[in-house]
């Protein structure tokens, strides 16, 4: 249960004389604590979303240079993937008292833990050391160094480590011209040698202080030791960091982490790569890039140990929260003001629904003019650190959902109200609907044997579900919708409860059903924004894990002009999302992980082309992973673990299913049999079914088969008996 909002007030310092009541739309409800910026607020925006708005401090608020960079930081902070770190939602850097408001996340910092209850345990530890790699990750891709990551900065979230306070960060922009005393912004325990001495800041002076942090978290002592910061600057420069009494496992990578050069350190994701266990992350040189298929999800089972009898429930106001994190809680009214901030552990706030990291591998352009390299890893590396779980490296590295927020832009939605499209306010109506749409599901799921399909059994393109057995065609197939219209393209939701299909007719429209046939179709984007798309023509959606968003092709953008390609769509119609693909790109399909989605495009028009893929947050590039080979592949799809793709390639003549891995490599011939096989996709289990065109007297008799990828010598069996076209299979969510 969310905390009130009347409990959270009462754990922030009340507002002195001084301080504002109203900032905007805001109203400043008390102090959260005050940082290297300025001052951190708890706020509550015209939508009674509590925040964090960071404060230009009064007497900085008259120098351009502090102002200046109070600006870039507004802009850059937006670029930040909220992968361990929070939603930047509004600024206003011109107003009397400028200010930034961001996400509010619940948790205690890392220095208040450490302070109440000692080291961190070992799983604790590793967890703290990969989120706080993959948050420097998502950092350092937007082109900002942090600056001032400590202990402070770092917020135990009921869902994981959380990096906050961005005040001193700015993006690594030539000609910003923000020089100075500017570049020593920092604390003296977890400085750089190139901080200390005002040489060139780099993302490097971020891996420093990772690795004093994490010395921090296992220890309970500053890297070097307690001094006053004179010493402890001395000691930065001309002493080594004290890391006897860190893990082992973790210690050769901390103290290559803390290399004086700042040329040797490794970069985030080569943290990543030793953390993980893969040693071609040990140099500077390194070209190795994080597989996101290949992390363990460490934040998977995150629990702190709850503090023993006596520890005090609440710590002191919060001075690290003064980025684009919102910020914590302090301690009761009694306590001082002073560094770190703390707020209820039992009270979770709401899991962001990004994940993220770099913006997806450049690509020049829509599609991309070329295959990008270097995301290929093996799959056989064993964790040297972490253990159990599978990673959620969306969560880690690749591409936010950040789908609530809605616009073409890329613009940021009030997560409370996600109904915002193209940075502008919702309308009643939009939210009205927002809150009042539902999804018709089934009371029971469908059984993961059990796939849907279309068949126009009926002289009209009906769905049908069908139970994949042993051995033999398919058990109690049954129809779910019929009717005299063409339906057909199902899509699965992750839940199993609910299927999504494409109508065909004038217009063609998206629907909802119910998974097991019961109750009537529900027709989606008949309001809002998502009204004014035109289906294209045999248009096949497939719906984000968290059931929130589909993915689809439309002819038109959210204003109704003409504007061709793949669109990210709330299932409300609430807001619009257009993907940077090329207008003929065609048959996307969401990865389980939901970071990515793959589709297939072509460069001079045909039914077939090369398979594409790109990260789900708002400006990513596309990334070609196969080549345009005659208009040879197309009808991608994910494996459950998200780490293959199984499509359709043109092969001597004939339509044969392949599967590759996620990056493009090791791309392999299932199907060999004459004719033409195609839409593949997915069982629960790994499986594969598809449809082919096996019969050479009768060319539109097309019918269902299975096979196992991982034992082809079994070979492919067939599913359907009936005349007539039988395809469109979906038997995995998506």
């Amino acid at each position: 249960m969310m905390s009130s909002d009347a409990g959270v007030a009462a754990r922030s310092a009340p507002l002195g004389p001084d301080d504002p009541h109203e900032l905007g739309s805001y109203t400043l409800l008390g102090k959260l604590g005050q940082g290297g910026m300025g001052m951190v607020y708890l706020g509550r925006s015209g939508k009674g979303r509590l925040v964090a708005i960071k404060v230009i401090r009064n007497e900085a608020v008259g120098n351009p240079e502090f102002r200046a960079r109070f600006r870039l930081e507004a802009e850059t902070a937006r670029r930040v993937a909220r992968v361990c770190t929070a939603e930047v939602l509004d600024a206003d850097p011109d107003a009397e008292w400028p200010y930034l408001v961001t996400e509010f996340i619940e948790g205690e910092t890392l220095a208040r833990y450490v302070q109440r209850n000692g080291p961190l345990a070992d799983a604790n530890l590793e967890q703290l050391a990969v989120g706080v790699a993959a948050a420097l990750t998502a950092i350092h891709s937007a082109g900002i160094v942090h600056r001032d990551l400590k202990p402070a900065n770092v917020i135990l979230s009921p869902f994981g480590p959380r990096v906050i306070d961005f005040g001193i960060a700015r993006a690594v922009d030539a000609g910003s011209n923000l020089t100075g005393d500017l570049q020593q912004l920092g604390t003296p325990a977890f400085m750089s040698p190139e901080q200390i001495e005002s040489r060139p800041i780099t993302s490097a002076v971020d891996i420093w202080a990772w690795g004093g942090l994490v010395a921090f978290a296992a220890t309970g002592h500053y890297p070097f030791g307690e001094a006053s910061a004179q010493v402890l600057l001395y000691r930065a420069l001309h002493e080594e960091p004290q890391l006897d009494d860190v893990d082992p496992a973790l210690r050769p990578i901390v103290w290559h982490a803390m290399r004086k050069d700042p040329s040797t350190r490794p970069s985030a994701q080569q943290l990543m790569l030793r953390l993980l266990g893969d040693p071609s992350g040990t140099g500077p040189d390194a070209a190795a890039a994080v597989n996101p298929q290949d992390v363990t999800n460490v934040l998977q089972g995150w629990k702190l140990p709850v503090p023993g009898p006596g520890a005090p429930a609440t710590g002191t106001p919060a001075t690290g929260s003064t980025g684009p994190h919102g910020a914590g809680f302090p301690a009761p009214a009694a306590a001082p003001v002073s560094s770190g901030y703390t707020v209820d552990q039992d009270a979770p706030t709401r899991l962001p629904a990004s994940a993220g990291g770099p913006g997806g591998p450049g690509g020049g352009g829509a599609d991309g003019p070329g295959r990008q390299g270097g995301t290929g890893r093996s799959r056989n590396r064993t964790p040297l650190l972490v253990g159990g779980g599978v990673v959620v490296v969306g969560a880690i590295l690749a591409g936010v959902f950040a789908l609530s927020a809605g616009g073409d832009g890329g613009s940021g939605t009030d997560a409370a109200n996600p109904a915002t499209v193209s940075g502008a306010p919702a309308t009643s109506t939009q939210s009205a609907q927002s809150a009042a749409f539902t999804l018709p599901r089934a009371a029971q799921p469908l059984g993961k044997d059990t796939l849907v399909y279309a068949s126009n059994r009926n002289g009209n393109y009906d769905l049908f579900t069908g139970q994949v057995t042993d051995n033999g065609p398919l058990a109690n197939d049954k129809p779910i919708v019929t009717g005299p219209d063409q339906e057909m393209l199902p899509a699965i939701s992750s839940d199993r409860k609910t299927i999504v299909y494409f109508k065909k007719g004038s217009p063609n429209t998206l629907q909802a059903i119910a998974a097991d046939g019961s109750g009537k179709p529900v027709q989606l984007f008949t309001l809002g924004p998502a009204a004014k798309l035109t289906i294209a023509d045999d248009a096949r959606p497939s719906l984000s894990p968290d059931g929130g968003f589909l993915v689809i092709r439309s002819t038109t953008d959210q204003t109704g002009t003409l504007n061709p390609g793949l669109y990210v769509v709330k299932l409300d119609g609430s807001s619009v999302r257009r993907l940077n693909a090329k207008p003929q790109a065609t048959d996307p399909a969401w990865s389980p992980d939901g970071e990515r989605i793959a589709y297939w495009s072509n460069s001079t028009g045909g039914n077939r082309g090369f398979i594409v893929v790109i990260p789900t947050q708002p400006d990513a590039q596309p990334t070609p992973i196969t080549q345009d080979q005659g208009n040879g592949d197309s009808d991608p799809v994910w494996s459950p673990d998200s780490r293959k793709i199984a499509f359709t390639r043109a092969k001597n003549g004939d339509l044969e299913i392949f599967e590759m891995n996620s990056d493009g490599t090791d791309a392999r011939q299932l199907t060999r049999v004459r004719g033409d096989d195609q839409d593949p996709a997915y069982a629960p289990d790994g499986r594969i079914a598809f449809s082919g065109q096996r019969n050479p007297t009768n060319p539109d008799d097309r019918q269902l088969y299975v096979l196992n990828p991982d034992d082809l010598n079994d070979g492919d069996r067939k599913l359907t008996t009936t005349g007539g076209f039988n395809g469109h299979a979906r038997w995995n969510a998506g």
